[in-house]
């Protein structure tokens, strides 16, 4: 069964929605999907937790003008047809007024016609695929296309000195968008392993058992989840290959560290910068919810999509091509993991990367990686 959850916290007045979902004395809802369940649920756990957290504090602030701000919340599982149907429960049967999610790319492209249909804003915390793009003109997200990821990779491995890349790949639409703009990058003739599984696969010996006979300067666990990143960290290392591992997005998650014991120790992977560690932020989410699953980053995009998709709604009355103008339009917003804006395809403006390490069970910033 699909798992539900209702937030409405506190009471509420503050900007004008007259045409906000619920009526005028009713609440103002607002969608999420993500993964809850399954291997990735960690990073959507924590997700909806940024989410709860800035409603939380907008409840608490007055709200929107006599309305709760409401959160119903979607298992999108990380995979298309689940989130399909979050998406379109959340759009055709509670009639939300906008959407955060998907955090799996697979989410959101296959969220993204049921939102254009109805002119209702998401916003993704979360999805980088480069298909995401053009997925339509009410998809937004606040997090970096890896178009511009695979440069950043490219630009590591050059200056590490590693020539020859192997790769094993998740045959979902974030993955293999990944791939192939680490592959754009790198550059065909260097990638000398590049295997692609499907989602389901959980052991991966044999091709490691032949990766084995390969020689190569790094390798790249292309996961879908942070939950198969660790299990092929470990059993990467089962098999007693010694070359240097760098992983993705979905490897910055302490889950990693957590299946993959031992094994995940100096296991670098390239990401946008760690957000919220070390600030109110963290300290208010830690006294809500305890410690973050995978990362306090994920919650920190999921808090600040929240609340510029709120301020949109506000801005925009409940009139969905005014909630699109607002954000269009938006100068900055002033948010945890900085100051952004989004683009004309929606996307969010300003993409920087690091380098991070597992070292004693953490996830630490060795390094920056300025794109050019």
């Amino acid at each position: 069964m699909k798992n539900t959850l209702r937030i409405a916290i506190g009471v509420v007045t503050l900007v004008s929605l007259a045409a906000c979902s619920g009526g005028e004395s009713g609440p103002l809802k607002i969608g999420f999907v993500g993964p809850l369940t399954g291997d990735a649920a960690a990073l959507g756990i924590d997700m909806l937790n940024g989410m709860k957290l800035a409603v939380q504090e907008i409840n608490a602030n007055g709200g929107m003008n006599g309305h709760v701000v409401e959160i119903i919340a979607e298992d999108g599982r990380c995979t298309p047809a689940e989130a399909v149907d979050g998406f379109q429960k959340l759009v055709n049967v509670d009639h939300v007024s906008g959407i955060i999610g998907g955090l799996c790319s697979g989410e959101t492209l296959a969220g993204a016609p049921i939102a254009e249909a109805a002119k209702v804003v998401m916003i993704s915390p979360g999805s980088s695929s480069p298909k995401i793009t053009t997925a339509g003109t009410y998809v937004y997200r606040n997090y970096p296309s890896d178009a511009f990821k695979g440069v950043a990779m490219a630009k590591y491995f050059k200056q590490k000195g590693y020539a020859k890349v192997a790769i094993i790949t998740h045959n979902t639409d974030y993955a293999t968008g990944l791939r192939d703009a680490i592959v754009q990058n790198v550059g065909a003739e260097n990638v000398v392993f590049n295997e692609t599984v499907e989602e389901t696969t959980k052991d991966f010996r044999s091709l490691l058992s032949r990766l084995r006979k390969m020689d190569f300067d790094v390798f790249v666990p292309n996961m879908q989840t942070d939950g198969a990143a660790g299990a092929l960290v470990a059993q990467y290392r089962e098999q007693e290959l010694t070359a240097p591992i760098v992983g993705t997005d979905t490897t910055d998650s302490l889950a990693v560290a957590e299946i993959a014991g031992d094994a995940a120790e100096g296991v670098q992977l390239v990401n946008v910068p760690s957000a919220g560690e070390g600030t109110s932020f963290e300290q208010k989410f830690v006294a809500a919810f305890q410690k973050p699953q995978s990362s306090i980053s994920w919650a920190a995009y999921s808090y600040d999509a929240t609340g510029i998709l709120l301020e949109a709604l506000a801005k925009g009355e409940g009139d969905p091509e005014k909630v699109k103008a607002h954000l269009d339009l938006h100068p900055g917003y002033a948010g945890v993991i900085g100051t952004f804006r989004f683009d004309e395809n929606g996307d969010v403006v300003g993409a920087t990367y690091v380098v991070k390490e597992f070292k004693d069970g953490a996830i630490v910033t060795v390094g920056d990686i300025t794109l050019d």
